[in-house]
């Protein structure tokens, strides 16, 4: 069995690193490729897209600080994730653009591939982020996941 040295790339901290980087990266890159090609979304709530390009750029911003200093890039994450978790889903439940049914622009959101991806992508980066704030938690109680002794019944004697 191979023991796994801090710093080195199996080390898992530094996997987790790297992973979740990568998933703030795409956040970003899913968050522009939304604004940039819905010209709708553009006209009809500006503000909206305007939210969703400064979302992608913390999401960049986030995933260099998730390097640099990964607690507080870990949190940070945490916390914009689930603030645009919020917020994209507020906007398919509750935002009405002008002249439009609020159930259209519902299934206008559901349907499309790219918003219904980042909201994946930001549970995914809440699931990431949730696992690597608990994972130091688990080691600083000495949690390990081993297989249990066996117990022996107070009958037995």
């Amino acid at each position: 069995m191979r023991t796994l040295e801090i710093g080195s790339t199996g080390h898992p901290s530094r996997i987790i690193q790297t992973v979740l980087a990568s998933t703030l990266l795409v956040s970003g890159l899913v968050g522009i490729w939304i604004v940039a090609r819905d010209g709708w979304l553009r006209a009809v709530a500006p503000s909206h897209a305007y939210g969703l390009l400064a979302f992608a750029a913390l999401d960049v911003v986030l995933a260099l600080l998730v390097m640099v200093v990964p607690k507080l890039g870990y949190m940070g994450a945490l916390v914009v994730s689930m603030t645009q978790l919020v917020a994209m889903a507020g906007d398919a439940l509750t935002f009405t653009p002008a002249g439009s049914l609020q159930t259209a622009f519902r299934a206008y959101l559901l349907g499309d591939t790219a918003f219904v991806a980042l909201l994946g992508v930001q549970l995914a980066v809440a699931g990431i982020t949730a696992t690597a704030v608990a994972m130091p938690h688990g080691v600083r109680h000495r949690v390990h996941f081993e297989r249990a002794k066996h117990l022996k019944s107070p009958r037995q004697t």
